[in-house]
């Protein structure tokens, strides 16, 4: 006990000076007891995070969440999200969600379509992917497009993403 509280604080150190936020537990991963890890990025004044489970079991589910933020624009914004997910998951759904976002599900792929996102407006989603009967690595591209045009296609908006963030899940 002693030799791992040295171990937790210098952990804890390293990542209050580097800036760094430390992992967080989801209420859904209780029924795999992982550590949680996140990933970030930003789409010109907007933000979007990805909370999901560090690992899974084979045959198992991963959830993730999905936060998406106005940080500055004023007045009325949609937003694409397209999660790609890898051939390692056999299905995916979509959850929870409000009723501003509206997605499909066509095969492994995910497109969602947030609307009502005003200045400091947060609004956030869940997916669950089940992962097939391999070891290896699970992993989710998420990538965002932001408009202020209300007559906006999904498809269309998906076409002009230009950054990815990748989500990695181990399968034991």
């Amino acid at each position: 006990m002693s030799d791992l509280f040295p171990r937790r604080f210098a952990a804890v150190a390293l990542a209050a000076a580097l800036g760094g936020t430390l992992l967080v537990q989801p209420a859904t991963a209780v029924a795999a007891p992982a550590a949680a890890a996140s990933t970030a990025t930003t789409v010109a004044p907007f933000r979007y995070e990805v909370y999901f489970p560090k690992y899974t079991y084979r045959g198992g589910n991963l959830t993730y969440t999905v936060k998406v933020r106005n940080n500055k624009v004023r007045g009325q914004h949609y937003v694409a999200l397209v999660g790609e997910f890898s051939s390692n998951f056999r299905a995916v759904r979509v959850v929870s969600k409000p009723r501003s976002v509206k997605c499909s599900v066509k095969g492994r792929t995910v497109l969602c379509l947030i609307s009502s996102l005003d200045k400091g407006d947060v609004t956030s989603f869940k997916l669950r992917g089940w992962v097939g009967p391999r070891r290896g690595t699970a992993t989710v591209r998420f990538g965002a497009a932001v408009t202020s045009n209300p007559h906006v296609s999904a498809k269309r908006l998906a076409k002009e993403i230009r950054s990815r963030l990748s989500a990695r899940s181990r399968i034991l």
